[in-house]
């Protein structure tokens, strides 16, 4: 599918701009209206940067939007006014960019606008799974409901996210360091020796005058190497722009040992989570499946998922859509088909949701255990190599001096 950007109103007056997914401009356009929101413009957005498309550019964090809506659901429930409870919610927010869109929503919303068109239009980095939640709330009157779940959902989603950051940050923290003071003992260290050395004229053991090339071809090459790794990271993030090497990049990144299990899980989380809310809050299958879709941090994943749509709007099943594309682990597939054929797919998709927040966790300690004890002996050995290059020349020079 295409992602389209419109410009459009409700049928209340409210100007509304956002992000649509379709396979032409037109069927874009019917969808738009099957919504109830009259199109003054449309045309096919650029492919985005990151593997979703979203509703504008920097996301808020998943932490401050749990926040903001348990306080949303709190304060609703208490029988208080939405316009009255934007103003308090925006008031009691420290992040300068919800505080600033509450206010214009609410400003909006007191004009007789809709919660939903107001965030829409002013929210432009908030995420399409909150903006559909409300709209969703919003036509069922069940805002209060739909807010409580919201906060649920995000505040799991931030701790899913954080474990599968932690497994990353950790390990390339001490990666770093290990290169940055391997890198001045070359450049320094080794140097001062290999001149000391040569300075006595005799002959090195063999792993010394390893150490002593080695060192010499990465003074020599250095510059050219870096502008390679830096040439070759600009190259990348410019081809993910593009959606095919964007899907290609994050289903290789599936294959990776242990990384690709971790992200594996993050996507089959977020497939479950995402789907279990946008059905709780109402949306038809077929919409939940678009709104996931674009919400999924892993191209390939979503746009396997998204392509599920067609079958499914035909009349098939989820699951079985979701087999033929081959993205997802077998768990998830089984346990959509028995959510489809019990008729409790929202609840067995939420039930899926806890396991695999568990899984990547799981995955995420087991990968730093396994990780640290790898990296500490591979340091361990390099450090080994440098002190025998260094000290057994001294050796060599001492027994012959005693000789």
């Amino acid at each position: 599918m295409k992602a389209f950007n419109y410009k459009g109103r409700s049928v209340a007056g409210a100007q509304v701009e956002g992000v649509v997914e379709a396979n032409t401009s037109e069927e874009a356009v019917e969808k738009l209206r099957e919504g109830g929101l009259i199109v003054e413009s449309i045309k096919e957005a650029a492919p985005a940067s990151g593997a979703d498309l979203r509703l504008g550019g920097v996301r808020t964090r998943d932490k401050e939007l749990s926040v903001m809506c348990n306080q949303f659901s709190i304060i609703l429930q208490a029988g208080m006014p939405i316009v009255r409870t934007l103003e308090l919610v925006g008031g009691q927010t420290s992040d300068k960019t919800l505080k600033a869109v509450l206010g214009e929503v609410a400003s909006d919303v007191s004009a007789g606008y809709g919660l939903a068109d107001s965030f829409a239009k002013h929210g432009k980095d908030l995420p399409s799974t909150f903006i559909e939640s409300v709209r969703a709330g919003e036509a069922s009157g069940t805002l209060e409901e739909v807010f409580a779940r919201m906060g649920k959902y995000y505040e799991r989603t931030a701790k899913a996210k954080s474990k599968a950051r932690t497994a990353l940050i950790y390990p390339a923290f001490i990666c770093v360091l290990a290169v940055l003071v391997i890198a001045v003992i070359m450049a320094f260290a080794v140097p001062a020796f290999a001149r000391t050395f040569e300075s006595m004229h005799m002959e090195l053991p063999a792993i010394t005058q390893f150490l002593v090339n080695s060192s010499n071809w990465w003074a020599t090459w250095f510059p050219l190497v870096l502008g390679i790794i830096v040439v070759a990271l600009i190259v990348i993030q410019v081809a993910k722009k593009n959606a095919d090497f964007r899907e290609s990049w994050s289903k290789l990144g599936l294959s990776i040992p242990v990384l690709g299990k971790i992200a594996e899980s993050n996507g089959a989380h977020q497939y479950a989570s995402t789907m279990s809310m946008m059905m709780a809050a109402g949306l038809p299958v077929t919409n939940a499946i678009d709104v996931t879709a674009r919400s999924m941090s892993n191209a390939y994943m979503a746009s396997s998922l998204a392509s599920t749509q067609v079958d499914v709007e035909a009349g098939k099943q989820l699951s079985s859509s979701l087999a033929k594309t081959e993205a997802f682990p077998e768990l998830v597939v089984e346990m959509t088909g028995i959510g489809e054929q019990t008729g409790s797919l929202e609840h067995t998709l939420d039930v899926m949701a806890d396991y695999y927040a568990n899984e990547v966790e799981t995955t995420s300690t087991r990968a730093l255990s396994l990780l640290e004890p790898i990296i500490i002996v591979v340091l361990a050995v390099v450090v080994c190599v440098i002190l025998l290059a260094v000290y057994l020349p001294m050796f060599t020079m001492y027994g012959g001096m005693g000789a």
